[in-house]
């Protein structure tokens, strides 16, 4: 038997290839890669850059979008003992320049479809200086290696570079909605952690299903057990939940007993043999903390299939396409994502029976929006993943199997240790909003390159996440808004996420965005900036009226802007600065 690798990734690669060589890891329309052609193909790039010269804790910035070529290249680097730092594909010349000059990159490897902000960021002297470029496909850039050639010229052996839990799998930039994005360092380590948590939540917590039959099922489909066994077993009983819950008097023997049921079900010997799970990610691009997390997931566990759709954007009616076709059984949106499928008169007419599980994530999804999920995914489960890139980035979810169990803003009950405090660093009892800080062995190791920026996201170990909210009588956590997005009109706090959702129950408004704007009487006044649905229209009093209704009349919007379209992120989070830039002169 050959002996297991000294490197993370290439160990988790190997041992995904030889249980399932032929099993598809990666489906891209008609591009079907199997774990056997991944792992090959990551180690003929892996050794192709330790070839270039590339040395443990090296960074190799990269642009793809959701397609393999993402995906091989970052284990390839992480194989080959680099840190793989992947580039947001909407960046400019201007933006890109910036990140390199950052991220001080070594290779910068680019798909040449649509990387033509990377070559004319190479324009520039400075960002050229010391660095190999490396292209997929056309492109202008005379210089830049050949992604394919250099495939073709390496053979797929273990280079052999050692890491260890300690060392950096990733800097992963944060969105930079409020400034120059952050580079958050994430170790293999916090990574399994991370994973372990989910796995000890999901076997420990009632996860908000009463027992029945029919929902045991349904839960033992998603179980954790059907990942392969033993390679989850290890992170399992060493990660943090799993430690508390030894702990707790009683909680052994309730343990056992839920294990016993699940264990008893007819059906778990299939599940264990069954196919890869399909996972569909259509509006999470990889290079978002939530979407990276399933590739290093997906590795981990080799029973994964990513679905990826072939198009650069979200596409709502060739994601329903594609689960017809491609009938994956989880599927994660962010709630724009999520609103655009269900809404989609596509929607009805497509048969999306294969997805069981339903997960929302980079954003607090309404009850309103789950229960349309439910109606539009019969049978499936919701599951609500909630977190920030800092913590790896998880760092509580809830699950619901049907629209009875709801609640309003919960993203229920944390896998890491939460504090709730007030301004003056005071821990809050259960119900008062304060600030939401979190300390877990998922913490990042820091912001590359920024003390002073880690520093002040630390408080005596813990992390000051920005959010404010509070801890409810479940003990689950419910999100108010972020602290710096609190208007103060007239001495009185409005929190723009309740104003905004209260909009959005008007059956003419897509989105809105709420702002304080500066007022000499009141200090801020609130403006909603508001994208109408196609073909509708409102007028400012009637929205204005429609929240009054709802809201207390200070909270109510004192003006209303009507636009086009909302300018979005990636992952679909309305960049709110740029709509202060635009729209938030007095």
């Amino acid at each position: 038997m050959a002996p297991i690798s000294p490197n993370i990734m290439a160990a988790y690669l190997r041992a995904s290839a030889t249980r399932c060589p032929d099993k598809e890891a990666v489906t891209f329309g008609e591009r079907r890669v199997t774990w056997g052609e991944l792992a090959q193909r990551s180690l003929r790039l892996a050794n192709a850059l330790v070839r270039l010269g590339v040395e443990p804790g090296d960074r190799v910035t990269f642009m793809f979008h959701n397609d393999p070529g993402f995906v091989e290249t970052n284990y390839a680097v992480q194989i080959a003992g680099g840190i793989p730092v992947p580039l947001n594909y909407r960046f400019t010349a201007a933006e890109v320049k910036r990140q390199l000059s950052h991220s001080e990159a070594r290779v910068v490897i680019y798909d040449g479809l649509s990387g033509a902000a990377v070559e004319q960021a190479a324009e520039d002297g400075a960002a050229r200086d010391g660095r190999t470029f490396m292209r997929r496909g056309p492109g202008d850039l005379a210089d830049a290696l050949h992604y394919d050639e250099l495939l073709e010229s390496e053979q797929p052996d273990d280079p052999g570079v050692a890491t260890a839990p300690e060392d950096t799998a990733a800097i992963i930039y944060t969105g930079g909605t409020t400034g120059f994005p952050k580079g958050v360092m994430l170790s293999y380590g916090a990574h399994v952690e991370m994973f372990a948590n989910m796995l000890a939540g999901m076997l420990t917590r009632g996860v908000q299903l009463d027992m029945s039959a029919d929902r045991l099922a349904r839960l033992a489909e998603v179980s954790p057990l059907k990942l392969p066994f033993m390679g989850v077993m290890a992170p399992l009983i060493q990660s943090g939940p799993a430690r508390w819950l030894a702990s707790r008097p009683g909680a052994v023997g309730s343990l056992r007993a839920g294990l016993r049921r699940f264990l008893s079900d007819p059906r778990l010997s299939r599940m264990l043999k069954s196919e890869p799970m399909g996972y569909m990610v259509p509006s999470l691009p990889f290079f978002h903390s939530a979407s990276y997390m399933l590739l290093m997931m997906g590795a981990m566990t080799g029973n994964l299939r990513f679905i990826l759709p072939p198009a650069e954007r979200f596409d709502p009616a060739l994601v329903l396409a594609e689960i017809e076709r491609e009938r994956p059984f989880l599927m994660a949106n962010v709630p724009t994502g999520w609103k655009k499928l269900v809404r989609h008169p596509d929607a009805r007419g497509r048969d999306l029976s294969s997805v069981r599980v339903c997960i929302s994530g980079a954003g607090v999804c309404p009850v309103d929006l789950k229960r349309r999920i439910f109606d539009g995914f019969p049978g499936a489960l919701i599951m609500d993943m909630f977190g920030q890139t800092e913590m790896t980035p998880v760092t509580a979810f809830r699950m619901d199997a049907g629209p009875e169990t709801l609640k309003e803003r919960s993203v229920g009950a944390p896998i890491v240790q939460v504090r709730v405090q007030d301004e003056a660093g005071n821990a809050l009892p259960p119900g008062e909003v304060g600030e939401i800080l979190y300390r877990s062995d998922t913490m990042m190791q820091g912001y590359y390159q920024d003390e002073g920026g880690t520093s002040e996201a630390m408080s005596d170990g813990w992390f000051r996440s920005g959010d404010l909210g509070y801890l409810d009588e479940d003990g689950e956590i419910r999100v108010v808004d972020r602290k710096r997005e609190c208007i103060n009109t007239g001495g009185e706090k409005v929190f723009p996420l309740e104003v905004e959702e209260a909009l959005q129950e008007h059956p003419a408004v897509e989105a809105a965005c709420v702002i304080g704007v500066e007022d000499p009487e009141w200090g801020q006044r609130i403006r909603a900036v508001v994208q109408p649905r196609e073909g509708m229209s409102a007028e400012a009093a009637e929205l204005i009226a429609f929240v009054k209704e709802r809201l207390a009349g200070y909270k109510a919007p004192r003006e209303v802007v009507f636009v086009e379209a909302l300018p979005l992120s990636p992952v679909g989070k309305v960049l709110r600065g740029t709509i202060r830039e635009r729209y938030g002169a007095p």
